[in-house]
């Protein structure tokens, strides 16, 4: 009879299975490890990624599925929360991966555009509207970090706190109820007016309407109206009610819309317009207190438009990578964990997209890769923080038979490459191991010989259909 998988772990003193998840972002043990180590990440990429202080510096990692870009991307989270711990000049982080919502909403209001004559696609998603996307993450970011006790609004500018108040009404994003509630609030913060200023304003729209027969008050609120028209028609990568932007928009003075020129037609494209925008966000988180604004994008394979399509990919990448957006300012940068295809778009660009992007301004991480050391030291440690006693070290090879050599399970992690792979592959061979073995004894259970190898053999065909699957190649 066969022993079960926690006989096997128990007879290791591993309180857990440590190879049993294969995304970073459900691994415990994986976290617990990046805690442990104060926050850093044992690859030799590390550095040139993280930045210092934590996040600053344009990268851009181009790695295969599994090979530890999200885990990169997590070290990095928990080491800008830790900073903002323990700093008071904090580190904005906002994260652009929820593609999804971006493009549906991108693709449905190009869809109703009877104007279009061809049917809207990913090559149609340019720059402005990547810049558009960005500020819709970074108004929720902001805001979530505006509940802070510790962040306030006081070191704001009157002209900062138009900027911000005018920001948000165009990119909060969340259901009317929601963005109402928020706007109200946030005009109240960012612009208060005492019972007597109320009243004194009040008294002076009355004297105004009185005095023009109505045409002023109405002619104010058409251009409230305008502004937020326009912004509901020309950002694309959200739905919002015009007369929600209205309301939101009354507390901003009229004479600060227009200087802004937003009322006109023929901005949903224009990225200096989106520059400007970007430049106020940033002036603005600067005058808060921190010192730096960082930018994550990962997932670009996952949305349902782009499905892990090269082609796709590309034409979605490309017009972010735009060296006036990657350094348009010293206290914003880019992390961007895209796929290895994508690198391809990088070696084969022509001198006009490669002078636009300018790869050389730009900290570029290629290969990813991981040595069989690397892995099999990784895989100890995982050992290790499972166990019951994890101040000890516990190697990777205490789970084959004495006397395997530790060259052959080398070979194996170093055609695996991928930390996903490896783990997947440990799984299995302690999986074939409890079906095969029919006792325990007070002795660790060890993974035999001819498990090994029998596993091991299967390994190449399987990664071989895996890149399959994905459409690319191992190599």
């Amino acid at each position: 009879m066969s022993i079960t998988m926690s006989q096997f772990l128990k007879s290791h003193g591993l309180q857990r299975n440590p190879f049993i998840e294969e995304e970073a972002q459900n691994d415990k043990v994986f976290e617990d490890l990046v805690n442990e180590s104060g926050y850093a990440f044992n690859h030799q990429a590390w550095d040139k990624f993280f930045g210092e202080p934590p996040g600053r510096g344009t990268s851009m990692i181009f790695g295969v599925k599994g090979s530890g870009k999200s885990a990169l991307r997590l070290a990095l989270e928990k080491n800008i929360a830790h900073f903002n711990r323990e700093h008071s000049e904090r580190i904005l982080l906002i994260n652009y991966d929820d593609f999804n919502v971006f493009l549906e909403a991108f693709k449905r209001r190009g869809d109703q555009d009877r104007k279009r004559e061809t049917a809207i696609t990913l090559n149609d998603f340019g720059l402005a509207q990547h810049l558009d996307a960005i500020l819709v993450c970074g108004m929720e970011a902001l805001l979530s970090e505006l509940g802070d006790e510790s962040i306030a609004l006081d070191p704001l500018e009157t002209y900062e706190r138009h900027d911000l108040m005018m920001l948000m009404a165009f990119y909060l994003s969340g259901p009317p109820d929601r963005y109402n509630r928020i706007m109200d609030d946030l005009g109240r913060r960012l612009l208060p007016r005492s019972w007597l200023g109320r009243v004194r304003r009040g008294a002076q729209a009355t004297v105004v309407g009185l005095l023009t027969l109505g045409i002023v008050p109405v002619l104010r609120g058409a251009f409230y109206a305008g502004v937020a028209r326009a912004a509901a028609r020309e950002i694309l990568v959200r739905s919002r009610n015009p007369k929600d932007i209205k309301r939101a928009l009354r507390p901003i003075p009229s004479g600060y819309l227009q200087d802004q020129d937003v009322k006109r037609r023929g901005w949903r494209d224009n990225d200096d317009v989106r520059r400007l925008f970007m430049s106020k966000f940033i002036d603005v988180v600067m005058s808060l207190g921190y010192r730096q604004i960082v930018v994550v994008m990962d997932k670009v394979d996952e949305p349902s438009l782009i499905n892990g399509a090269r082609e796709r990919m590309e034409a979605f990448v490309w017009p972010l990578w735009n060296n006036r957006i990657l350094q348009l300012h010293p206290n914003l940068s880019f992390k961007m964990l895209l796929p290895r295809q994508l690198y391809e778009a990088v070696r084969k660009a022509g001198s006009e997209k490669a002078n636009e992007a300018r790869f050389d301004k730009q900290k570029i991480i290629y290969p990813f890769r991981w040595g069989d050391k690397q892995l099999y030291d990784m895989m100890s440690d995982r050992l290790r923080i499972c166990r019951v006693d994890s101040s000890q070290p516990y190697p990777l090879n205490n789970l084959f038979d004495e006397g395997m050599p530790t060259r052959d399970i080398l070979a194996a992690l170093d055609r695996l490459r991928q930390p996903r792979f490896v783990m997947n592959y440990l799984y299995r061979l302690i999986a074939e191991t409890c079906a095969q073995t029919d006792q325990v004894d007070d002795r660790p259970v060890r993974i035999p010989r001819e498990v090994f190898y029998q596993i091991t053999a299967t390994i190449g065909e399987d990664i071989k259909q895996y890149y399959q699957t994905l459409g690319e190649s191992p190599e």
